[in-house]
């Protein structure tokens, strides 16, 4: 008996041995200022993939991709509000199952950097947040009980599913990302209380992961003590992100100086390949593939320098997920980003090569440039079939403003006195209010808005037509006025363009959505989100061509034979609004603000056969047709 209490204690031992755990025996860590799996020295090679930006049958395809450039390992964010879209009520499945995306890059040989958040930015909606903590009296990103409340409880759903996932338990997850950038917001050298919130972060992520796996931060390195209260601390490694240049040693010199002795492998956790786009920018942000090669080139010629690179593939901010940038001081305090997020990354938003502003190849210069230092990659998968499969003819139609019933879920009477309710205040995530009155004034108005409170775009509508053109949030500056007739039937139109993930205002509370102040004589406001089951059940009729300033939605049928591939709806003929394929919302567009003119329709939300389109136009535009095409259409 005495024999066997020895080998139980024994292998009680064992298991607690984290390079044992689980009989494994793997590890990732860092010895000597680099990293070191399993024994060897080991230089990340990796690239950005959000899974919550490509269609889950095209995880593998991009995944690929990322290794045919000559990477190693895959960094993703994971954005709250995708997993408690209401509080308490959490998603993992489908397309939102983050693990089976850990796994398929697994399956293809990639290592993965998580970025955990609770904040991620990313040009995400409200940076990851939830809307709904708009709603609740909390604190964000900083030490406050009742934000970390929530924070607390949605890692206890999150992070138990990585805890097989990592790299000594035989996955492949070989970093964890507290935060994001936080330096940009807090400062954790000079507040206690943003220290502490971090703190909080790691402890309550060891908690659930255990110590065997790295830990780290993100911020440009200028901003080290702001953004990590860990320095000479090795239980948190802090990295530095930026953009392509010729030269990075300097700022790896500043984050060997942060971090604990010997624990500072060159790590440049966002390396800037491409860029976001605004609505109403001249054109998609663009660099030549001169560019893009000389930048990453530098990178893998710095020794023993680990990188990744934002993005290798960037993908679609389908539905509302789109954020927005608050560009102050010396740029708009709102600037709402565009749904696609090419980024003009070398794996383009079909998973195509993207080209730069020199018509050169960014993939192969990127390609080429890590080939160079580390050997040549994989071969590519096959392409991504695509096709143009002309006119998707618009034959039904059905004005907005006379189904608000049937769309609302919510309609409530204004109070008489003090603020109005917000969106959030009302329950709403996303989508629009419309604000009424209940018996028309007898005299005329005046409607007053300025861009701290008209989030994010009205339609005034009189009489049920559109009176002049739409008032814009950054539009307004200080005020911006529009003059109602008395007597008239007075309506307006709120639209929610996305919450600011980047910049004061995000953390700040100060992006809720709706009028925010007292405007005109209204007394109503009413709920819609614009679900898709309740837009697919409207009486539509067959388009009559009589032409109207009213917010209308069209109805198609796209005819596909036989297996479908990848097409672009493109809104030439139209103006702003949104499109949604098959009960699916592909995403808004504006096509009078450009630069993108058209939205990416995946094969995987494809039917053979027939497939419905149905397109919402604010401004009333009834174009006969919408045209399927093989390619997206940037403004030149």
């Amino acid at each position: 008996m005495l024999v066997f209490w020895f080998a139980f204690v024994s292998l009680r031992r064992a298991l607690a041995t984290p390079s044992l755990r689980l009989g494994h025996g793997r590890r990732f860590v860092v010895e000597d200022d680099r990293f070191v799996k399993d024994g060897a020295p080991f230089v990340l090679r990796s690239g950005s993939v959000h899974y919550s930006r490509v269609p889950r049958a095209y995880w593998r395809d991009r995944l690929l991709r990322v290794r045919a450039l000559g990477l190693n390992a895959v960094t993703t964010y994971v954005p709250w509000n995708l997993h408690e879209t209401e509080p308490n009520a959490f998603d993992f499945a489908g397309a939102k199952h983050v693990g089976a995306f850990l796994d398929e890059a697994k399956d293809a040989g990639l290592l993965a950097i998580l970025r955990v958040g609770p904040y991620m930015c990313g040009e995400w909606e409200f940076g990851g947040f939830p809307a709904w903590l708009l709603r609740e009296n909390a604190t964000l990103r900083t030490y406050d009980p009742a934000y970390l409340s929530y924070v607390d409880r949605y890692w206890r759903q999150l992070l138990p599913q990585f805890r097989n996932r990592l790299y000594s338990a035989g996955g492949n997850v070989v970093v964890i990302q507290l935060e994001n950038e936080f330096g940009d917001y807090g400062d954790c050298s000079k507040n206690e209380n943003d220290a502490r919130y971090m703190r909080h972060l790691y402890d309550l992520a060891t908690q659930h992961l255990g110590t065997d796996v790295i830990y780290s931060t993100v911020s440009p390195a200028r901003n080290l003590d702001r953004a990590s209260p860990w320095r000479d601390d090795s239980r948190v490694l802090a990295t530095v992100d930026g953009g392509l240049a010729e030269g990075y040693a300097a700022d790896f010199a500043l984050q060997k100086a942060f971090n604990a002795p010997g624990h500072s492998p060159k790590m440049w956790t966002e390396l800037w390949t491409g860029w976001y786009t605004h609505w109403v920018d001249a054109r998609a942000a663009n660099k030549t593939a001169e560019e893009y090669g000389s930048g990453v080139a530098a990178m893998a010629r710095e020794p023993n320098a680990s990188f990744s690179l934002y993005m290798a593939h960037g993908g679609t901010s389908y539905g509302y997920w789109s954020g927005a940038n608050d560009l102050a001081p010396g740029g708009p305090t709102f600037a709402a980003d565009v749904t696609s997020y090419d980024y003009n990354a070398p794996v383009g938003e079909a998973g195509d090569h993207t080209v730069g502003a020199d018509g050169g190849d960014t993939f192969a210069a990127i390609r080429d440039a890590i080939a160079a230092v580390y050997g040549a990659p994989p071969d590519e998968p096959p392409a991504v079939p695509k096709r143009a499969y002309g006119a998707v003819a618009l034959a039904e139609a059905a004005k907005l403003l006379d189904h608000v019933d049937a769309l609302a879920t919510c309609a409530e009477t204004l109070p008489s006195g003090g603020a109005w309710p917000s969106m959030e205040d009302l329950g709403q995530n996303y989508g629009f209010l419309l604000y009424s009155q209940a018996t028309p004034s007898p005299s005329p108005q005046t409607l007053a808005f300025d861009e701290e409170s008209l989030h994010d775009r009205v339609h005034v509508f009189v009489d049920g037509e559109l009176s002049g053109v739409p008032r814009f949030r950054p539009d307004c500056g200080a005020s911006c006025a529009v003059d109602v007739p008395g007597g008239s039937d007075l309506r307006l139109l709120v639209e929610n363009m996305g919450r600011i993930n980047y910049g004061a205002r995000a953390a700040e509370r100060r992006d809720r959505k709706g009028l925010l102040k007292r405007v005109g004589d209204l007394d109503r406001v009413t709920c819609l989100p614009l679900d898709p089951a309740a837009v697919a059940g409207l009486p539509f009729r067959p388009l009559d061509g009589a032409a109207t300033a009213s917010p209308v939605f069209l109805r198609g049928v796209l005819t596909i034979d036989g297996a479908p591939a990848d097409t672009y709806l493109d809104t030439r003929g139209l103006s702003k609004g949104i499109i949604w394929l098959n009960g699916r919302m592909l995403g808004r567009f504006w096509e009078t603000a450009g630069p993108q003119h058209a939205l990416y329709a995946p094969a995987p939300f494809l039917n053979s056969g027939k497939n419905d389109v149905i397109v919402l136009d604010l401004d009333g535009k009834q174009p006969p047709a919408l045209q399927s095409r093989a390619s997206q259409r940037w403004a030149s």
